[in-house]
Formats: structure tokens, sequence, C-alpha cells
């Protein structure tokens, strides 16, 4: 596993273990008789991958939060020798012409013809039919785009800022009184609050002094600026001209291709009318904000970004009587862990085992095995509270995969206020609700991780459905019983009372233009990135453009949100996922309603949508939990409720 003192030149031995055995297992296929089963070809092509399912996924958690920086740096070179090797065989012709030669009407299964469409469908968009020159150049890229991603990413995630607050505490009027003794003043008097989540998120939300809030918002949005400017045109421009390599017009129309959207035309369509869905409510949430905003500044005519989260808040308390502070004392961040893991236990008939044995790579890291039906089914590790270098945001990274009765492994990475002998680390329900949406993806990979085939293990389905499963877990956040379970006041230990869960839902709906608008416009600016011949093109200058016309919220100059928007490198294009996969997500909910732990439901789900893994279509997968195609009447609902 991942450990703190694991030596940088022991794993990068594992690691060319790992490839070593890798190219034998091509050498093995290369050398089969032409006479050779269907099965014994397709599986000899699968088995390719599975030695390096021992340090892929530990490359990629290593590169993000190891606190060890010289292992980072070789963890960000093993990702490399393995994204060479991943392109080195997704171009080999021999490989390819091996499985070309299969009769698919010769698969022993369903399954195994679908393993060799996929296969041969992947070959064909990595350019393994181009000329030798050609497909030296796509090597060329591929290992170049590796480089400048990690790059883009390394950027981000060593570039906290920060303001000092000269005035020290009195500067701090309006925030919880549990976030100002977390921020004592330094030896001269002054406060410092940095672009780290726990420091950011509250003080947008509630500090008093807009001023301070536009200082912290400026250096949140400098992140990264300028050297991600260069690093991201370089990103969009070598995508292109790998696009077109493999002919294709725009690096967008490319990666949409194998997506449910199909092509960045419908993307761009999807982005449009649910932007135009959301576009009224939008303008009349922030008609609302300009009009509070004008009983202390008459002239008003904006409102601008660093005030929107708190000016959001202060509506939700005059109008539902409701501060989202007011349930921080509820959501210590223990109880929130214990809560998550009992639901998820309580939901799919599992366990959670604590795991003290187990080597972590940080003291702050915790293992937790899972048990179902009294085995050991997979493992989980949460790495929740944010250190220096390490990644800034919240995601699920997965470890290893389940095949051939191997142990499905994945990470919880996220950058929650650490609970400390003073501090219970009291967290916003946004903060609760992020917990359930990652733990949503942890359950995705670990119960589909065990499969025949590495092709179809772990969440091996199309991109613009990952996010389904994860968003409608964010439901169980909302409901009072599920609450009630954990939800607890840390000094009473009486549970939320229904009131409060209550008046939080109600305030919940107020900011969904806001919300659904900022969302389409992170989805079109990632689009229009990639959907052109970047030749001359300004990210800043069109990032304005598309602001303008999608938001009602002005630039602020010298400040360059594209330079820190990580999804740029990882997601590309494809931002549009999170909506698409949230209008699936809200019809797949319907069928746990009203009681959201019924666990036949839970059963079927799980069996049909989480553990299948890649073995179906997502149209398929949704087809068969619902009994029907998807449907988006509840997400319209939803949205114009």
């Amino acid at each position: 596993m991942l450990t703190a003192d694991l030596a940088p030149a022991t794993f990068e031995a594992e690691s060319r273990t790992a490839l070593d055995e890798a190219r034998a297992a091509l050498a093995r296929l290369l050398a089969l008789p032409g006479d050779a089963s269907f099965e014994v070809v397709i599986g000899a092509f699968d088995a390719i991958g599975r030695p390096l399912d021992r340090v892929r996924g530990r490359a990629g958690l290593a590169s993000q939060v190891h606190p060890d920086g010289q292992l980072r740096e070789t963890a960000n070179r093993v990702i490399q020798e393995l994204a060479a090797f991943g392109t080195e065989l997704s171009i080999h012709r021999g490989v390819y012409e091996r499985l070309a030669k299969l009769d698919p009407a010769r698969a022993p299964s369903a399954l195994e013809a679908r393993l060799l469409a996929n296969a041969l469908r992947d070959f064909r968009r990595s350019g393994v039919d181009r000329d030798e020159p050609t497909r030296q150049r796509i090597r060329e890229l591929s290992d170049e785009l590796v480089r400048i991603g990690q790059e883009f990413d390394v950027n981000i995630a060593s570039d906290t800022r920060s303001i000092t607050l000269t005035e020290g505490a009195s500067a701090l009027a309006g925030l919880p009184a549990d976030y100002v003794a977390a921020h004592p003043p330094n030896d001269r008097g002054e406060v410092v609050i940095t672009t780290d989540p726990p420091d950011y998120l509250p003080f947008m939300s509630y500090a008093e002094r807009g001023d301070l809030r536009r200082a912290l918002w400026r250096e949140y949005n400098q992140r990264a600026a300028p050297k991600n400017l260069a690093v991201l045109q370089r990103l969009i421009e070598k995508r292109h001209e790998l696009a077109q390599l493999l002919g294709y017009r725009s690096w967008a129309d490319y990666v949409t291709e194998d997506k449910m959207v199909k092509s960045a035309a419908n993307a761009k369509a999807f982005i449009d009318r649910v932007a135009d869905a959301a576009r009224a409510r939008l303008h009349a949430e922030t008609d609302d904000m300009l009009a509070l905003k004008r009983e202390s500044d008459p002239a008003a005519t904006l409102v601008h970004d660093w005030e929107r989260a708190y000016l959001v808040e202060r509506i939700k308390a005059r109008r539902f009587h409701f501060d989202s502070t007011s349930v921080r004392p509820y959501f210590a961040y223990r109880n929130v862990r214990d809560g998550v893991l009992a639901t998820t236990a309580a939901l799919y008939g599992i366990e959670f085992r604590r795991n003290t044995s187990e080597p972590v790579w940080h003291v702050a890291v915790e293992c937790f095995d899972v048990i179902d039906r009294g085995q050991l089914a997979a493992r989980l590790y949460l790495d929740m509270h944010p250190r220096p270098n390490k990644y800034k945001h919240a995601a699920m990274f997965d470890l290893t995969l389940g095949v051939d009765r191997g142990l499905p492994q994945a990470a919880l990475v996220c950058n929650f206020a650490a609970p400390t002998e003073s501090d219970s680390g009291l967290m916003l329900h946004r903060d609760v609700e992020t917990f359930f949406h990652e733990f949503g993806h942890l359950m995705h990979h670990l119960f589909s991780g065990r499969q025949r085939y590495m092709a179809f293990a772990g969440i091996a389905t199309e991109w613009d459905f990952v996010e389904a499963p994860s968003q409608m877990y964010e439901e169980w956040a909302w409901d009072t019983g599920v609450l009630q379970r954990f939800a607890r006041h840390h000094q009473t230990g009486e549970p939320i009372p229904a009131e409060l869960v209550q008046r939080m839902r109600e305030a919940d709906e107020y900011g969904k233009g806001l919300h659904v608008g900022g969302q389409m416009f992170y989805a079109a600016l990632a689009l229009d990135y990639y959907d052109r011949d970047p030749k001359g093109l300004d990210t800043t200058a069109r990032m304005i453009e598309l602001k303008r016309k999608l938001l009602p919220f002005p630039h602020e100059e010298g400040t360059y949100f594209q330079a820190s928007f990580g999804h740029l490198h990882g997601y590309s294009a494809i931002y549009y996922t999170y909506m698409w996969s949230l209008v699936i997500a809200k019809d797949l909910f319907s069928r746990f309603q009203p009681n959201l732990m019924e666990r036949g439901v839970a059963q079927h789900y799980r069996e049909t949508i989480l553990a299948a893994g890649g073995t179906k279509d997502a149209n398929e997968l949704t087809r068969d939990f619902l009994g029907r195609d998807y449907s988006t009447e509840p997400f319209e609902r939803w949205l114009n409720r």
C-alpha cells in the first residue's frame, strides 16, 4: 500500500516491475497460435493491464496527497511511464490486428463480444490505423500531454494564497465563534486567512466586511496565475493537434464521441437548454441580491462575485429564517464520518471495520475494511483534512480493482477542517453533502471492482454517467430520518430538530438558479476552449465574453479563474457531465422515495448499476434499474420547484 515512509526508489522499482510484467503479458498475447480460441485471445488481451493495477492508482494518489515531495515527483514520473505504455498499446498494430481477426459471432458470451467491440473502437480512436509518422507524433503528443497536465495540477496544489487582517480578530465579524477561535492573531496581532477550503468557504459566506471578502476572492482567483495561463494554452493546443491527427475537427468532438452525449454539438445544445431553463430564476435571484445590497448601498447597480455567497446567506436568513451556521453544531466531523459509514452500511447490508494495522501515508489518514456477508470485500481510506501540497478539493481516488478475486480499494480525499481536542471540526451542511457525494463515488468503485475482466472493473461506464450515483447519494444528506441518525449537537447530544432540517431544505431551494447558471458557465467555458482552433485564443478574453453572456456578474480585472479550474485538465471539454448526470440522478432517486433506507431498492440499485461497472452502456444500466428509459421530468420539476 501507499505508506508514509515509502522510499521513492522502492516505489519506482515496483512500478518498473509491474511494467515489465505487462510487457510480458503483451508478448504472450502476440505469441498465441493463430487458432487460439476467442476466449483465450480476449483473456490474454485483458490480462495486459492486470500487473499495472498494483501501481496505477497508488501513483495517482501519491502524486496528489503524499507528504514527501520527492515521492510525489517519483509518482509523477511513474504516471508518465504508465501513460507511455498505455499509448504504445493503444496504437499497437499487432495487438489490433490480432483482435480484429476474432469473429464476434464466436464470442462465448455478450460480455466478451462487448469487450472486443469496445477494444476495437478504442484502438481506432487512438489512431492505430494511421501511418507510422502519424503514430509517432501521437506518441509524442500523448506523452507531452501527461507532463503538461501534471504541471497544471501541481501549480494549483502548490499555490495556497492568503490575506493578512491587520485589524486582528475584529476583522472576523460575522464568522462563527469556532472559526474565530481557530484563527488567533499572531504575535503582531494579525490574522491570516488562506485560500484553502476550510478558510475560504466560510469567510466568503459570513465575513461582514466586503473589502476583505473581495481581497480573499481575488487571491483565490489568482491561484496558479500567471503560470497556468501558459500551461493551459499548451494543453489546449496539444489536445487540438492530437484530435486533428486522429481525424476530428476538435478535441471536444473527439472526447464526447464515446460518451452518452455523442458529440460536441449535442453537448452545446444541452448546455444551452439548461442555461435557458435556469435563466429566469438566475436573474430573479440576482435581483433579490441587488435589492438587499441597495439597502446599505442605494447607488449599487451590480452584484459582484465576492458578494454572492454572503448575500444569499442573508436572504435565506431573512426569508426562510435559516442561517447555515445554525446547523453546524450538529455536524461535528467525527459524527458525520460515522454517520455516512453507518448510513451506507445500513443501506447496502455491509459493515465498515476500522483497520489500524494497515499502513497509511499520513497520520491523519484512516483505513476501513468493508465486510460483506462476513467476508472482506473491499478497503477504503479517508484522507479528509487539508495540509500543504495536498490536493485542494474533494475527490475519490481509486487504488486497485478486484479482478481475479482481488481487493477493490479506494481513497476519499477531502479538505474539511480537522477536529482537535478543543474543536469538534464543525461542518457546514454543504460539507456533509460533499461527504455523501464523494462516498457515492467510493461505493460505485468498490462495488464494481470485482469483474471478470479489467476492462469492465471499477467505474468503467461513460464519463457523463459517472457523477449520477454520487449526485444521487447527496439526497441522503437532506433526509430528516437519515440526519437524525447521526447529526447530534456536539455539546448536548440532542438530534437535529426536524423543524430545523425542514427550514434548511426550504432555504436550499433558494439559489438554485445561481447554482445551475454557474455550472452552465463552467460547462460552456470548458467546451468552448476545446471546441475550436486554439490559434490566437485568449483564454481570459474568452472567459470574460462567456461570463458576460451567461452570468450577470462582472469580471474582476486581474483575476484568472481558468488558471485554477482543475477540471480543464481532468475533464477537459466535458464539465457538462455534472449537470447531465444530475438529470439522470434525479430520476434514479425517484425509485427510493418515500423511504430512502429501503434495503430491497438499494440492493437492486447496487446490483443493476453500482456493481455492473462497465458491463453495459449507461442507458441500459438505468433501464435495468428503472424498468424504463430515464426521464428528464424529475430534474425539470426540481429546477422549477
